[in-house]
C-alpha cells in the first residue's frame, strides 16, 4: 500500500544534514488509541496510557469549569459592588441636593433680614438727611463693588473650565 515509501530508500537525501526521519507526534497517539480501541472491543481493561490520557482530559475539564466558575463568582461580586457604589452616589447627589436647598433657604432669608434692618435703618434716620444720604451712598458703592466681584469670580471660573 505505501510503495512510493518503500522505493524512495534507494535515493540519497537532497539535504546534506538529512538524517533519520523523526516520528510524527500524532503517531504515538493515534497507535495509542487504535490500541484502546482494540482494548475496549475485546472487554479488557483500558491500558493506562489511556488511562493517563482520560486523567488529564478530566482534569483539564475540571479546572476549565473551576475558572469558569470563580469568574461567574468575580463577575457577580463585580456587579453587587457596582451597584453598592451606584446607590451611594444617588444617597451623595441626595444629600447635597437638600444641603444646597438648606443654604438657599438660609441666604433667602439673610437677605430678607438685611433689608428689613436697611429700611428699619433708612427710616429712623429719614429725619436726619445727611446720615441717609450717606447710607444711599454706602449702598451704591457696596453694590457696585460686589458686582465687580461677581464679574472677576465669573470670569476666574471660565478661565479654570477651559
Amino acid at each position: 500500500m505505501n510503495t512510493f515509501a518503500e522505493a524512495n530508500h534507494n535515493f540519497q537525501p537532497l539535504q546534506p544534514n538529512h538524517g533519520a526521519q523523526m516520528p510524527h507526534p500524532n503517531a504515538q497517539y493515534h497507535a495509542a488509541a487504535s490500541r484502546a480501541a482494540e482494548v475496549k472491543h475485546k472487554g479488557e481493561p483500558i491500558a493506562p496510557q489511556t488511562q493517563a490520557l482520560h486523567f488529564e482530559e478530566a482534569s483539564r475539564v475540571a479546572a476549565e469549569e473551576d475558572k469558569r466558575r470563580r469568574n461567574t463568582a468575580a463577575s457577580a461580586r463585580f456587579r453587587i459592588k457596582k451597584k453598592q457604589r451606584e446607590q451611594a452616589l444617588e444617597k451623595s447627589a441626595k444629600e447635597m441636593q437638600t444641603k444646597m436647598s438648606d443654604l438657599e433657604n438660609k441666604v433667602s432669608q439673610l437677605e430678607t433680614e438685611n433689608k428689613w434692618l436697611k429700611n428699619l435703618l433708612v427710616e429712623k434716620n429719614e429725619g436726619n438727611e445727611d446720615i441717609s444720604t450717606l447710607w444711599k451712598e454706602f449702598t451704591k458703592q457696596a453694590g457696585s463693588k460686589l458686582n465687580k466681584a461677581a464679574q472677576s469670580s465669573s470670569a476666574v471660573a471660565a478661565k479654570e473650565e477651559r
